[in-house]
């Protein structure tokens, strides 16, 4: 079987060849503890408790400075300290989601890396839903290919990708599906965590699992990029 390779998702047909060279997903049950909105502290060990409502200092999702979440990451640390964190478009087909998440380092001297972060699905008031953070993707689909940990040492501009994955399966219907509105990343153990919010939400269905590579370094941004505003987003079905 021929892995995609782990790079910035940026059009359905990416994930179109990913379902090819997986076939269908099979359904998934939910493991959590049978409360109706499928909400609870067990989303794995390690995930970090939900932010806090006031942003925090050293990261920054981009939304603020533009009055909009960017549709596509901007890497700009105009003004900035700390990590930016930015989420890519949301690619769907036949149930399967994917996306790029982007942390550029702002700061100064180096910022290390080396693995996968810890991600957390919240709902629109902040609570953690019980979803399972996984390392790597080949629970959810054998379509991306995971790197694996290693080193990643950046330097002030650059930046490094992991890509996230999920499905909407639905099929526990005891319980109500689980769309949350924001994405929790904490990028290394000890570290600052921060949010990002996808366009169309994180819609896991029943299946209270999400799958993410380890961190690869990006190459340079180009030079005199400028953030536009997104277009209409269309919501995943």
């Amino acid at each position: 079987m021929t892995l995609l390779p782990h790079r910035p998702l940026g059009t359905v047909a990416v994930l179109a060849a990913a379902l090819l060279a997986t076939g269908c997903g099979r359904a998934d049950q939910n493991g959590g503890d049978g409360r109706d909105d499928g909400r609870g502290a067990g989303a794995g060990a390690g995930v970090p408790s939900p932010l806090d409502p006031s942003p925090a200092p050293s990261v920054d999702d981009g939304s603020s400075r533009y009055g909009f979440t960017p549709s596509e990451p901007t890497r700009d640390c105009t003004g900035r300290t700390g990590t930016l964190l930015e989420a890519g478009p949301v690619e769907s087909a036949m149930g399967l989601r994917a996306m790029t998440v982007w942390l550029t380092h702002c700061g100064a001297g180096s910022y290390l890396l080396d693995g996968y972060p810890v991600l957390q699905v919240l709902g629109e008031d902040g609570t953690a839903y019980d979803v399972h953070s996984l390392k790597g993707t080949q629970a959810v689909t054998t379509g991306v290919e995971d790197p694996g940990p290693h080193p990643v040492a950046l330097r002030t501009g650059d930046s490094a990708t992991v890509s996230v994955v999920w499905r909407n399966t639905y099929t526990n219907t005891t319980k109500d599906p689980v769309k949350g509105e924001r994405l929790q990343v904490l990028p290394r153990p000890g570290g600052q965590a921060g949010s990002i919010a996808p366009e169309g939400g994180i819609d896991l269905g029943s299946t209270g699992r999400i799958g993410v590579t380890a961190w690869q370094k990006e190459p340079p941004a180009p030079s005199g990029a400028a953030p536009t505003a997104p277009g209409p987003s269309t919501p995943a079905s």
